[in-house]
């Protein structure tokens, strides 16, 4: 009797270590899943300040054309005074145009802040909307660098995700083409786009003919800090493929005829 009741007593005593344990281990496991996130989202974050210099100088681009048109506008009011011109019609014209400008250039700002607010939950959204709304923000270097980019979609298929950091992964492989066209010096640049579905999973393809990757470093393109690039950062790619993977997809890339296709895979919303 003695015996059991001894041997009870260590059997309780060792489910409660191994409960304690087991409290620990979930603690601690939980503990290095948060720091991930938080790592996680501090490269985006760092990624994100990476291309702020390419979106202020987009936003100086988009802005030159209306500054202008508004500088015309107001040294025309000088010529009407001297010539007795100003009158209500006038007037209305020089509001309505000037209007116009202004309107065009708070769009640029609301387009920027839109695109570094970042998504907190995942939601439906139209997977054609957020990739123009990286080739919006990115259009003033597309032009500036002649990249032509040809867009095929159909209809608004909805992914479900984070809209905004998808539209960022567009955007980092956006500057992963335009950098590969200036350092090859390839001409007649082409950005081709398409999207696809296959069994509730979306495709957006992006295919340039920027040469391609050498075979021997391809499959370490998604790698944090690694590039070919003398000036870059190595961390554009591998922003893209974790933000596919934190929306439940992938990232793949692959050498084509004349350079390369990178796919974005995203999960469908149902």
């Amino acid at each position: 009797m003695y015996e059991e009741r001894e041997s009870e007593g260590k059997y309780r005593a060792l489910a409660e270590e191994y409960e304690i344990l087991n409290r620990n281990l979930q603690l601690r496991i939980q503990e290095e899943i948060e720091k991930n996130m938080l790592k996680d989202q501090k490269l985006i974050q760092q990624s994100r300040l990476a291309a702020m210099g390419e979106m202020i100088a987009s936003i100086g681009h988009q802005w030159r054309h209306p500054l202008n048109n508004l500088s015309l506008l107001i040294q025309d009011i000088k010529e009407a005074r001297e010539f007795g011109e100003i009158d209500d019609q006038y007037i209305d014209r020089f509001t309505r145009e000037s209007s116009i400008q202004i309107e065009h250039m708070s769009r640029t700002i609301n387009d920027f802040r839109k695109f570094y607010r970042p998504n907190k939950t995942k939601t439906a959204f139209p997977l054609a909307e957020s990739i123009e709304d990286a080739l919006s923000i990115f259009s003033s270097s597309l032009k500036n660098h002649d990249i032509h980019v040809q867009f095929e979609y159909r209809g608004q298929i909805m992914a479900y995700g984070y809209p905004n950091e998808f539209s960022q992964a567009v955007l980092n492989i956006l500057i992963n083409a335009r950098d590969a066209f200036i350092q090859r010096g390839i001409q007649n640049r082409r950005v081709v786009i398409r999207i696809s579905e296959t069994e509730g999973i979306l495709t957006a393809e992006f295919e340039d003919n920027a040469g391609g990757i050498d075979p021997v470093v391809l499959n370490n393109v998604f790698e944090p800090y690694f590039t070919t690039r003398p000036k870059g950062t190595g961390l554009g790619l591998y922003i893209a493929k974790m933000i596919a993977d934190n929306m439940g997809g992938s990232i793949k890339a692959e050498n084509i005829l004349e350079g390369t296709c990178f796919s974005l895979f995203i999960p469908r919303f149902r």
